[in-house]
């Protein structure tokens, strides 16, 4: 080895210790979020278990299930062992784009200038944290693009006979490649970028070496096809994301906006980070042209950009035409073109060679600005620390209800003391899929009868989208009285609760019944029936306190999805009506609009209204009227839904 090699191979080794350093100096405090404990919780899972969630229940590849499960195995299923294996992972991403960028870029600065942008980007500390499958892709692409780009440097632009090694690269991308495929379904926007440079560099070279193609299109259709014949009849957008489609523009916004601040709200004032990381790689794209367009590596920053821009165009194709399943993570792909575009631009600038440190040092300050800033995180949730409060507060004879099913990986990582369900038990979030009356009303009573309850916890997080109309907490509440502990903390976007059961609640269904015995009011255009409502909770109420209002309904023959209903607290005796406006909506929630109504079951509303710190003391009757947007004089006569009786402040 010469020592220009030792030099270069001793400080490519130091940017590897340095990107470990800075990788563990961000090592996260918070515990896992939801997707995670999916993961997490198939870690601990035989893999037949995991063959079963990843073929018949969700649409995932499985190979970061297994490999997890037999790291897992060997170092354990701590957060720490799991966050460990994407760490690991990481590194191996970073070694990877090092690699491919001194090829591309054909100077050890172009890899050394990448793995340093690869390493201080939010979107890398968010893969190295995950415990999800984007460092495993990450390392998976970085090496497949090694081994495709040796491979094409030898064999078709090199023009070298086919020998024992053209099979060994041949072989080896292969599995890199099918390995990338069985890690995420996104993969293909990836090696989308390696076919497209493949057959462009065969076309441009004579004899063109059409059979290179042909090997690797057979080898991984021939890897692919198996999964293919085991997803037959299997829609993987079933149920996953709503209907609709996301326009061009917001799409490729939330990809970049990922990269630049990983899982983490974007700040909106002025000046845009996300566009000022856009022009640090725009500039070095440029700088690269200019500086190799008479170059022969001009190739390897065609490659760098293309690794960009083709992950983020089929993103954007398919979450306007194919599924509206937008996730700024999902941009995988393009966070390892960036640092290609960047090493291989700064890389190329020869004249005035000085330069390259400083615009280096630069863009490198720009792109790690986030990891100091106090940014919000996206899912900021607390689900160990949730189920750890619950554990310590919980008492003889209570019980844990997971809003919804799908926490049962979350139930299963974190492992509560107390009898638990999931409502709607369901294993997977199905936006088409709701918890309903019925249901409800029999499945909760049922568990708190078998397992003798006397209190009821409740942990939910994104909770509203099985269970729109609040079913579960409407019950409970209307059933005892919701008592956390003096001094309970926040857990985040995660939910928790506790309800004292004052009675069964079967009497939450007694009661519902009752009132679908009334005629109801008709909503005008023939809409849905209003059948009667009630204040939960005994007053009296202080100007200020909050009061919980529960309505039921019936779906009509027709939908009339403007609809909407008016609440006012009204003062009965005053001779002029005086009232206060409690607000205007749709009958239920915005997201359950009244074509989700089941036709057969009672449809439940909860509403929360403050008193008014002006209301005068005394009763108050809580009014509402039914009426059709942009159509004047249809309104429904007001109806009072119930009377509160409120009382002055003691002085």
């Amino acid at each position: 080895m010469t020592a220009v090699a030792r030099r270069n191979l001793l400080f490519s080794t130091l940017l590897l210790v340095l990107s470990a350093a800075w990788l563990f100096s961000h090592w996260p405090e918070r515990g896992l979020w939801y997707d995670e404990t999916v993961n997490a919780y198939f870690a601990q899972q035989s893999l037949g278990d995991i063959w079963e969630w990843c073929t018949a229940i969700d649409n995932q590849m499985p190979l970061h299930f297994v490999l997890l499960r037999l790291w897992g195995a060997a170092a354990g299923t701590s957060e720490f062992a799991l966050r460990l294996f994407s760490v690991w992972c990481t590194l191996l991403a970073a070694a990877g784009i090092m690699a491919l960028g001194q090829r591309i870029g054909r100077r050890a600065i172009s890899g050394w200038v990448a793995v340093s942008v690869f390493a201080v980007s939010q979107s890398t500390l968010y893969a190295a944290f995950e415990v999800r499958p984007y460092a495993l892709a990450l390392a998976l692409l970085a090496w497949s693009g090694v081994a495709l780009w040796e491979l094409a440097a030898r064999y078709v632009n090199g023009q070298r006979p086919r020998d024992r090694a053209y099979w060994r690269l041949i072989g080896l991308y292969l599995l890199l490649a099918l390995a990338l495929l069985y890690t995420h379904y996104t993969a293909f926007f990836a090696l989308a970028v390696h076919g497209l440079y493949v057959i462009w560099r065969v076309l441009a070279r004579r004899p063109r070496r059409i059979a290179l193609l042909a090997h690797l299109a057979i080898g991984l259709l021939a890897g692919y096809l198996p999964w293919l014949l085991v997803m037959i009849g299997h829609d993987p957008r079933a149920g996953t994301a709503y209907t609709g489609r996301v326009k061009p523009w917001p799409a490729f916004k939330t990809y970049v906006e990922f990269y630049a601040f990983g899982q983490h709200i974007a700040p909106p004032a002025p000046p845009h980070y996300a566009v000022i990381v856009g022009l640090v790689v725009l500039l070095a794209l440029g700088v690269g042209v200019i500086a190799l367009r008479h170059n022969a590596a001009l190739r390897g920053l065609v490659f760098a950009a293309l690794t960009v821009v083709l992950p983020l165009l089929g993103l954007v194709i398919m979450v306007y035409a194919v599924q509206a399943k937008l996730s700024g993570r999902h941009g995988w792909a393009a966070w390892l073109g960036v640092a290609l575009v960047v090493g291989v631009g700064v890389g190329a600038l020869n004249r005035p060679g000085w330069m390259r440190a400083p615009l280096t040092v630069l863009g490198l300050l720009v792109l790690a600005l986030p990891a100091s800033a106090n940014l919000h995180p996206i899912y900021n949730s607390y689900l160990r620390e949730a189920f750890a409060y619950i554990d310590a507060h919980a008492e003889p004879g209570d019980v844990l209800v997971l809003r919804d099913g799908t926490l049962f990986t979350a139930a299963g990582y974190y492992d509560p003391d107390l009898p638990w369900i999931g409502l709607p038990d369901e294993q997977l979030t199905d936006v088409d899929r709701f918890l309903f009356f019925d249901e409800a009303t029999t499945s909760l009573p049922e568990f708190v009868d078998a397992k003798n309850a006397r209190q009821v916890w409740v942990l939910s997080w994104q909770g509203d989208i099985m269970d729109p109309q609040h079913l579960i907490e409407g019950m409970l509440e209307y059933s005892g009285t919701n008592q956390l502990p003096p001094g309970a903390p926040g857990f985040g976007d995660v939910m928790v609760a506790r309800y004292r059961l004052d009675v069964h609640p079967d009497e939450f269904r007694a009661q519902a019944v009752s009132l679908a015995q009334m005629p109801g009011i008709q909503a005008p255009g023939g809409g849905p029936a209003y059948l009667g409502g009630y204040v939960v909770g005994e007053g009296p109420y202080h100007p200020g306190d909050w009061v919980v209002l529960h309505t039921w309904w019936r779906r009509a023959d027709t939908d009339v999805p403007d609809m909407r209903l008016s609440l006012r607290l009204y003062t009965p005796e005053a001779e002029d009506d005086v009232y206060w406006g409690w607000g205007d909506q749709p009958p239920v929630s915005p997201s359950f609009g009244q074509e989700n109504w089941a036709t057969d079951e009672l449809i439940f509303s909860r509403f929360v209204r403050q008193i008014p710190p002006d209301a005068p003391p005394g009763p108050l009757d809580i009014r509402m009227v039914l009426y059709v947007l942009d159509q004047p004089g249809n309104p429904t006569e007001w109806v009072t839904v119930d009377t509160v009786e409120v009382i002055a402040w003691a002085p």
